[in-house]
């Protein structure tokens, strides 16, 4: 089961995804700018009985990592992400304010580091990581074939991809990573994006006017 939320003043996605047989939980990118937003998400947590394990990072940018402190705390949980993203990660903690965002301390959090095609295990699911970097280093997608899932962040979104012009971006390598590690899997497969609405690996093949040429 997948839920979502839509938070802070860039329209940010964070998603539950959630076993429902084993109630385990795991939240990405939680994007809760304030203590009202971060308040609705404990609050569903807590009413839908769910045991929150994970804290995912796609990417490591301030509106998706704005909520980190809190959640990681509230719910004494690292926070799970690729190492090369570190230095973006510190970086956008000390322009947080230039971008409307409250400073967040995320360098002292405890951190679990994972590397690109392993997998991360949340009650009956079995989590995939992909490489997705080029909107920023250190970027992943979490892909779910049992709820035929992926998660994008910045990655690609419906009808369009991430910017990469900011700090660690690189065009030529988002295009690539999103032919090998996302238009591959199978056509159904929704993607999940970090803002916007969903969409799926076969349209975005067939429409997205940035990537749907690449010979994959």
């Amino acid at each position: 089961m997948i839920k979502q939320f839509t938070f802070n003043h860039f329209a940010e996605n964070t998603f539950l995804l959630i076993d429902e047989k084993t109630r385990e939980c795991a939240i990405i990118d939680p994007g809760t700018k304030s203590d009202l937003e971060a308040k609705e998400l404990f609050l569903f947590t807590e009413e839908c009985k769910l045991k929150v394990t994970h804290i995912l990072l796609t990417h490591p940018h301030i509106d998706h990592f704005c909520g980190v402190e809190k959640v990681c705390k509230h719910y004494n949980l690292p926070l799970t992400m690729h190492k090369e993203g570190l230095e973006v990660l510190s970086s956008f903690e000390q322009l947080a304010d230039s971008m409307g965002f409250e400073a967040v301390n995320a360098k002292d959090l405890q951190k679990n580091f994972v590397e690109y095609n392993t997998t991360i295990i949340l009650g009956e699911y079995t989590i995939k990581t992909l490489d997705a970097s080029g909107h920023a280093p250190g970027s992943i997608a979490y892909y779910v074939e049992k709820e035929n899932a992926v998660f994008v962040g910045d990655a690609v979104f419906n009808s369009s991809i991430g910017r990469t012009d900011l700090f660690g971006g690189d065009l030529e390598l988002l295009l690539s990573n999103i032919r090998k590690n996302i238009l591959s899997l199978p056509l159904d497969t929704e993607i999940y994006p970090g803002h916007g609405p969903k969409t799926d690996v076969d349209y975005e093949a067939a429409n997205n006017p940035y990537i749907n040429n690449l010979d994959f």
